[in-house]
């Protein structure tokens, strides 16, 4: 029997990836108490196990009388007091933990914005075979670009900042290896993609700027315009935020 693992990389993978990081790089004490809160459960369960397993091989091998076992009697009343124990701990880890977790989803927006600029990198193959990129890389490029972007103690802007310094960063760093008439694919591709993470870029105004579907069959009413283009002008205008558009050419 064979088993097939995929190990190729995801955007919401490389999303929690990349914020490890940037909450390491930015809040250490987070990143170090969430790692002490991870040991710390994995050890409640490993001693809630070795109890369970203790507890079960005393059953088996005890006599008819478990009440005048008192080694039995006495493990059991163990078990039950640590199991109380333990679930206390976890439910303050609980708690623990869900802050943690708040404080870390601030640099969010981040990774994010790096996982997106990633993948954009790895399609870039498909314009040219030669566009190889490799992760490694990619993470140097985004933790010195976390390095470099401008303090401040809100954490809102620090936030907006590190997305600008990364977005540069990488810009910068992929466009020196493309060749030039390359550049101009990639720069909208980043405008676009960043766009619709925003929600700010509507599907039918995009299928129009990218398929142009000019109305056939026209005939300008405007010197500067040719037919084909007022043929756009005219399918442009059955959108509603270009209702009308044609008329007031006209």
């Amino acid at each position: 029997q064979t088993s097939l693992i995929n190990f190729t990389v995801t955007i919401d993978g490389l999303e929690d990836q990349l914020l490890a990081n940037v909450v390491r790089l930015e809040r250490p004490d987070l990143e170090e108490l969430k790692a002490d809160l991870t040991k710390q459960q994995n050890d409640f369960k490993i001693r809630l196990k070795e109890l369970e397993d203790s507890l079960l091989s005393r059953l088996t091998t005890a006599g008819g009388n478990f009440l005048g076992d008192t080694s039995l009697v006495e493990n059991l009343e163990t078990t039950k007091k640590t199991a109380a124990e333990i679930a206390e701990k976890v439910k303050e880890a609980k708690v623990t933990e869900q802050k943690i977790n708040e404080a870390r989803e601030h640099y969010r927006p981040a990774a994010a914005r790096a996982a997106l600029l990633y993948f954009i990198l790895n399609d870039l193959n498909k314009i040219n075979p030669m566009y190889q990129f490799s992760l490694k890389a990619f993470n140097v490029v985004f933790e010195k670009a976390v390095e470099r972007a401008e303090k401040n103690d809100d954490v809102h802007i620090r936030v907006a900042n590190l997305i600008d310094t990364v977005t540069f960063s990488v810009f910068n760093y992929t466009a020196r290896g493309l060749f030039e008439r390359d550049k101009l694919i990639f720069t909208t591709q980043v405008c676009f993609q960043i766009l619709s993470m925003k929600k700010e870029l509507k599907p039918d105004e995009l299928d129009f700027l990218l398929r142009f579907p000019a109305v056939p069959n026209c005939t300008s009413p405007v010197d500067f315009l040719s037919n084909l283009s007022w043929g756009g002008i005219k399918a442009l205008s059955a959108m509603e935020e270009f209702r009308n558009l044609d008329r007031d050419i006209e």
